[in-house]
């Protein structure tokens, strides 16, 4: 996977995510059960906003980012991210038992963040003269 290749997958992934997280908001509006607002909230911020601005981080600095944390970055975010959604829709389907799931999968996102801002560290923390 090329550094355009993890932009371009950063934001197609955006974009399927704000679709799924508009309909699931479709869904509880239109069904007047806002059982799954967590969930949405989740797939809206992380999946929409947040895989949008990496995708918009890559297209801009992905020539002078590590291509292996880069991969890291886009495929620890994406496995966290499924896990976690799924996770949040079984909790709050009432399945209290996938709390695990959820619980390990956020700490698996914010581990794919450090990676993310150590990817990053060396654009922001470059000397320009």
């Amino acid at each position: 996977m090329r550094m355009h290749s993890v932009a371009r997958g950063f934001l197609i992934s955006a974009i399927v995510y704000g679709v799924l997280g508009m309909l699931l908001g479709l869904h509880m509006g239109i069904t007047h059960n806002h059982g799954q607002m967590p969930t949405h909230a989740h797939i809206m911020v992380i999946g929409w906003v947040s895989f949008f601005l990496f995708g918009i981080y890559y297209l801009q600095f992905g020539k002078v980012t590590s291509r292996a944390l880069s991969l890291t970055h886009f495929w620890l975010a994406q496995c966290a991210f499924i896990a976690l959604v799924t996770g949040l829709w079984l909790i709050y389907s009432g399945r209290n038992q996938f709390e695990p799931v959820a619980a390990v999968s956020s700490i698996a996102y914010a581990l794919s963040f450090l990676v993310f801002a150590a990817a990053a560290a060396p654009v922001f923390w470059a000397r320009r003269d």
